[in-house]
């Protein structure tokens, strides 16, 4: 009969050790869910990011070849003067018209 408490014992420690094991687990599973999820956001803002760098690049690109080819080609300073600032020869008459109703 002293056989009965030792394995009763060893029964109620072996449990515990499997409940302290399953709660580690579901611990450790929370912690990597958590980390996974962090990583998932971080991610999609990163693409984010690198898409907002890609386009802020393109417009760059795009304003540096204006800049350049109003430094180097006068005829396309002249046309863009006379477009947007609305410039004229002093031999020329400008008509101007406006888009009212």
């Amino acid at each position: 009969m002293s056989k009965q408490p030792a394995q009763r014992k060893q029964r109620i420690i072996l449990l515990m050790l499997l409940g302290m094991l399953l709660v580690m687990v579901i611990f450790f599973s929370s912690l990597i869910l958590q980390t996974y999820r962090e990583y998932k956001t971080f991610r999609a803002r990163e693409v984010r990011i690198e898409l907002k760098l890609t386009q802020a690049r393109k417009e760059f690109e795009q304003k540096e070849a204006y800049l350049s080819q109003l430094l180097e080609d006068p005829e396309f300073l002249e046309r863009v003067v006379r477009e947007r600032l609305g410039y004229s020869r002093p031999d020329e008459l400008l008509f101007r018209f406006s888009d009212e109703n």
